[in-house]
């Protein structure tokens, strides 16, 4: 920043500089009728009328006289213009055209070197903030995932981002520099005319209130563009996902019709704000334009009447004066892209600002593996405060045993097994594991000792070794070979074009149902956990390969502490307990056996399931 901050203040001089070789080239060159052969040569005039005036600057500067220093720093110039009125017009031309010549090949170096090192800043910016935003999403809760919108998320990531990208081109590139190129202006058409100048500055006011209540617009209506495109972000990645539902129930019209809808508000939205960026522009040049009028119109009568005002002083501040227009112009535009980026810069940070519910314990109970006993008691849970999800559940899980939930959908089955890797904490009441409160344990240690397949299986766009592995490419393929042994998936994965190589595709679009569950019982087997959570991991396979996948959760669950949820009985054979809820309740709780005899709400379930038999 600073390398770009030195370099941005010298392009800006140099620019002021380029206009400056306006007064010479009138005053001294077209403006004299003089013949060369009655003037001196140029160069050697110049070190004589100015060597002097170096050498006492350099004394000067040796003993810290500033006045001193500004007194030479003046003969300087009166040397310079000494050596101009009296040499020869062509040699001074020839001394323009070269120094305007090297004045530009060194500002637009600077512009460069400006760029060079602006552009690293910016870009570490946004990477900083696309790194800080998805760490921050991996630390939120699963009560954020249930609420949000992926389409919002993602709008937030791609768009919000870009917009403060262009926004911080804009404050830390565009603007400075145009600031700095307005001040060398400014003082260029002071150093002109004064009284001309002090006229050019009465546009500024007027000018620059119109800039903000054009930037108070324009965030709001930003604000609800973005809110938009979130709308048709989260639509696009619905339809995406549930493109079988959309072709099986012929809904390509209506998904278009809703698509169009959004797009349509959008687009109207879009338009407005477009429209007020485009009026931004026109309105602070038509007052530019009006003030150089008056400007021209004041100083050619100034040249006319034959005051002091000479052609070249005059020039120079039209020069500078028009030249102030260009930066004015760009702020303005500037200020609409920056107002966009700052609505933007909201949403994210918005995002940013949310704090997790569950959070690592400031002291956490260190915990490497599972001894005893996990132990609900007197749970209550609700998503929603008004909608009690679980109430009063109390039942314990010794190690080694396995406990099977049954009951109707919406029972509130899951979300008992959400509350042992800490997905969500009680509303009251308590979790024990091994007599520690689960709120207090150290939440990485707990969740690297349980194990979790569930009904919609989560698998990568990657190859089926690292499906297998997640994260874990140390592994030699022999653990994650005998890992799809134990899982019953060896057999397919090695029919597979590439092997344990194999890409299968997003979500594991590329394997049939009971494959894609075998490779994320697999996972679980690899990973060698204390405690296993299986949630409906069967209920959506057809009967072959539900018999694959449960012998694949046979040889998992055997010696392990295991927690089973599953509306098909036929897989909870091996559950040392069985508990029915309903209601959020645990209403019948025993053996198979036992609940059999209880012939109450498991009995029924049962019949029901195996009355053709």
């Amino acid at each position: 920043m600073t390398g770009a901050m030195l370099c941005m203040v010298l392009f800006a001089i140099f620019s002021g500089a380029s206009l400056g070789m306006i007064l010479p080239l009138f005053d001294n060159v077209f403006a004299r009728s003089e013949t060369a052969t009655d003037k001196c040569d140029f160069l050697p005039s110049l070190r004589q009328n100015t060597g002097e005036a170096f050498s006492r600057m350099g004394s000067e500067l040796i003993s810290l006289h500033p006045r001193g220093v500004i007194s030479a720093g003046g003969d300087v110039v009166e040397g310079i213009r000494n050596t101009l009125n009296e040499s020869d017009p062509q040699q001074v031309l020839i001394f323009i055209v070269i120094g305007l010549v090297f004045i530009v090949l060194v500002k637009n170096f600077l512009g460069f070197m400006q760029v060079f090192f602006l552009s690293r800043a910016e870009q570490g910016v946004v990477a900083s903030i696309r790194g800080s935003l998805y760490d921050h999403l991996l630390q939120l809760d699963m009560g954020f995932y249930t609420s949000a919108r992926s389409g919002d998320v993602m709008a937030r990531f791609t768009s919000d981002v870009g917009n403060m990208n262009w926004a911080m081109t804009e404050m830390m590139m565009s603007v400075p520099r145009q600031f700095v190129l307005l001040l060398v202006y400014l003082g260029l058409a002071l150093w002109a005319s004064w009284r001309l100048a002090l006229m050019t500055l009465l546009v500024f006011p007027p000018a620059m209130l119109f800039i903000l209540i054009l930037s108070r617009r324009l965030r709001k209506k930003t604000h609800t563009s973005q809110e938009k495109l979130s709308d048709f972000s989260a639509l696009l990645q619905e339809t995406i996902f549930g493109i079988r539902i959309v072709k099986a129930f012929s809904m390509e019209k209506f998904e278009g019709f809703r698509f169009a809808s959004i797009l349509d508000v959008h687009r109207k939205t879009e338009t407005s704000l477009q429209r007020e960026r485009a009026f931004a522009s026109p309105v602070t040049e038509i007052m530019g334009s009006i003030a150089s009028g008056f400007i021209m119109w004041y100083g050619g009568s100034a040249i006319l009447s034959g005051g002091s005002l000479s052609t070249g002083r005059f020039l120079v501040f039209l020069a500078a004066s028009l030249s102030m227009m260009k930066p004015i112009k760009t702020i303005s535009t500037a200020n609409s892209r920056i107002q966009t980026g700052i609505a933007s810069a909201e949403r994210v940070f918005d995002l940013m600002d949310l704090k997790p519910a569950i959070k690592q314990p400031v002291d956490p109970v260190p915990f490497d593996s599972f001894h005893d006993t996990i132990e609900f008691r007197d749970v209550c849970f609700s998503y929603e405060s008004s909608v009690p999800v679980l109430t009063d559940v109390s039942f314990s899980l010794e190690k080694g045993e396995i406990i099977a939930l049954v009951g109707p959908s919406g029972g509130g089955k899951s979300t008992i097994a959400d509350l042992i890797p800490r997905f969500y904490d009680p509303d009251s009441g308590s979790i024990l594991i091994d007599g520690s409160d689960l709120r207090t344990i150290d939440l990485e240690g707990l969740r690297k000792n349980l194990g979790v397949v569930t009904q919609e299986t989560v698998l990568f766009n990657d190859t089926v070794r690292n499906n297998i592995a997640y994260g874990e490419e140390s592994i030699p393929i022999e653990k994650i070979r005998l890992a799809s042994e134990v899982a019953n998936a060896l057999e397919f994965i090695e029919d597979l074009p590439g092997g344990f190589n194999t890409i299968i595709g997003e979500r594991g679009a590329r394997l049939s149902g009971g494959q894609r569950q075998r490779l994320a019982i697999a996972r679980a087997v690899l990973k060698d956990p204390d405690i296993l959570i299986f949630d409906e991991a069967t209920s959506s396979l057809d009967t072959h390969s539900e018999r694959q996948v449960q012998k694949a959760i046979d040889g998992l669950i055997e010696g392990r502490t295991s927690l089973i949820i599953a509306h098909r009985l036929s897989t909870i054979t091996k559950a040392t307990k069985v508990l029915y809820i309903d209601k959020g309740r645990i209403v019948e709780s025993g053996t198979h056996p036992e609940l059999l005899i209880m012939n109450g709400k498991y009995k029924l379930l049962y019949d029901m399931q195996f009355s053709d038999k």
